[in-house]
């Protein structure tokens, strides 16, 4: 829903300028009420067989574009960059086209490096994982805003983007109250982040002095290297801390707290080398140059990828390529670098996008398989090393496994409690029976949506009570042009499948309806399934919302 509304908004040409969103955007938040959409994520499966759900507060469109230019000009500000040792959510700087953040995965690549050169300075350590609970929700509104005025009060920021910034923390105390969650800060909004890092500024600069190069955090997941008596101390001195705060640690031997010598981790020192995800980076990239340099092709692609039974969403970027200014870009380049014209013809076209996704079928399906072997009752480090590998090759599969295989990998991940919902995603797919699908929430269906629209064949769902959660999947599978029988008397449904009167949501209550409804405009259809197969400009990567993290917080 966040992407769908951005792209509606950036509809307006006018709206994709900076000084719209500096000036105008911004001017509406400031005089304005708050707009979130709670959308029900899935957590776990508890013991009793419910799904616990994580809430995430999506903002409206326009409050996005201005949280995006507000974290912008607090880039701009050496107080409000994340220290050395601190790799999440780090501010991206200068002309970085990636995001209001640097991606996740350098911050991980970093840490992982870090950690390493801390194993390896000194004999007879040990390498202590600790985790602060529920670290969002547990932030009170008094601590962000205390946090926000005191990075102001440090950089001299302009009136406007302080103002600005207490508006929006106030947006998050507001709808705190008002869904009896959290004690302030929301999670969900970028501004969050930023706010969580503000919030840890001190403790990191304490844990980091005591620690020097030993200290590094990520979110909420904490690694402290030392001896054992000096981890021992600091992981208390963190604890007391973090309780000034009122923050705390997961407790000892519950999964998220343990320890181990250092020669032990190192075993994992190249776990997020990127070594395994080459061959897949590298088929992503030239998918996205034969899309660029040849869309009249898309369709071809499409279909010569369905025969073989892969997966893999294309968007079109035809529209956004015939600009007459990137066309200009493109053909300069190619005067002055005439090997790309051949590099681009040659290495991507259908037949070789066809045999690489087949290698990588192949390759990740033996590397799968052989993962699978590892006992699912394996914790601490050993666990927190191959979950993650298995979910990175389980979720590339539900796009290029074929369709009878997918069932069958998800009966062997429903072995491990934090693949649940990754296993319900494959059979989902592989069965076309989301009955069981949209209990997961919103994340769950939005992942298997993209694969589910590429395949044919009548959806299965005989869900019998209706939920928020199993009503927010049915909307998103509507939106992206997927046929499911269910109800359509909640208004987020109706906006989904919308109809000649749909335009009758731009009166809604919800103010998140209402924004969206306004910003689709009047039409007899539905206009989300075109839009969602398009590309906003060429500098658009291509999305595999299974792939995509969710940090846990």
């Amino acid at each position: 829903m966040a992407y769908l509304g951005l792209r509606y908004y950036f509809a307006n040409q006018c709206a994709r300028r900076d000084r719209w969103a500096e000036e105008v955007s911004s001017h509406l938040v400031m005089s304005s009420s708050s707009a979130y959409f709670e959308s029900l994520h899935f957590k776990d499966i508890r013991s009793d067989g419910l799904v616990g759900y994580r809430s995430i507060f999506v903002p409206g469109p326009n409050e996005s574009f201005a949280e995006a230019a507000l974290l912008a000009e607090c880039s701009r500000h050496a107080v409000f960059r994340s220290p050395g040792f601190v790799f999440s959510y780090r501010l991206a700087e200068g002309e970085d086209t990636q995001g209001v953040y640097k991606p996740y995965f350098a911050g991980l690549q970093e840490r992982q490096q870090q950690i390493a050169a801390a194993c390896k300075a000194g004999a007879g350590q040990v390498v202590r994982y600790t985790d602060i609970k529920r670290f969002y929700p547990n932030i009170s509104g008094e601590l962000a805003l205390s946090a926000w005025l005191k990075a102001c009060d440090a950089a001299q920021m302009p009136a406007l983007s302080r103002d600005l910034g207490i508006k929006l923390l106030s947006h998050h105390a507001l709808a705190c109250q008002n869904a009896a969650h959290g004690k302030g800060l929301l999670t969900g909004p970028m501004f969050s982040h930023l706010i969580a890092n503000l919030v840890l500024r001190d403790v990191d600069e304490a844990m980091s002095a005591a620690f020097p190069k030993r200290y590094f955090r990520y979110v909420d997941d904490v690694v402290l290297v030392g001896s054992p008596a000096e981890v021992s101390t600091g992981r208390s001195q963190l604890a007391a801390m973090l309780s000034e705060l009122g923050l705390d640690l997961h407790e000892t031997g519950a999964g998220k707290d343990f320890e181990l010598a250092s020669a032990d981790w190192l075993d994992g020192e190249a776990d997020f080398s990127g070594k395994d995800s080459h061959n897949w980076m590298c088929f992503v990239r030239d998918i996205k140059q034969f899309l660029i340099s040849q869309p009249s092709s898309r369709t071809n692609l499409a279909n010569k990828f369905a025969v073989e039974g892969f997966r893999i969403p294309l968007p079109d970027y035809s529209v956004q390529v015939s600009d007459a200014k990137y066309q200009d870009r493109f053909f300069d380049q190619l005067r002055r670098y005439p090997w790309l014209l051949k590099k681009i013809f040659r290495q991507a076209t259908p037949s070789t996008l066809l045999i690489s996704a087949q290698n990588l079928r192949t390759e990740f399906t033996r590397s799968l398989l052989h993962l699978l072997e590892a006992d699912p009752n394996l914790d601490g480090y050993a666990r927190k090393r191959v979950i993650p590998k298995i979910r990175y090759f389980a979720g590339r599969l539900l796009y290029l496994a074929n369709a009878e295989d997918l069932p069958l990998i998800a009966e062997r991940l429903r072995r491990y409690p934090e693949l649940a919902m990754l296993a319900e995603i494959l059979h989902a797919v592989g069965t076309r029976d989301i009955t069981q699908l949209l209990r997961l929430g919103s994340n769950a269906a939005q992942s298997a949506a993209q694969p589910l629209k590429l395949t044919t064949g009548t959806i299965t769902c005989q869900i019998e009570s209706w939920g928020s959660a199993e009503r927010q999947g049915l909307a998103i599978l509507r939106a992206n042009g997927i046929s499911v029988a269910g109800p359509s008397d909640d208004e987020l449904n109706r906006f989904a499948l919308w109809n000649e009167r749909g335009h009758e949501l731009m009166r809604s209550g919800e103010a998140f309806i209402k924004e969206m409804a306004c910003l689709h405009g009047i039409s007899e259809h539905a206009r989300h399934p075109g839009i969602l197969e398009t590309a906003l400009d060429p500098g658009e990567e291509l999305a595999f919302d299974a792939t995509t993290p969710i940090d846990t917080y």
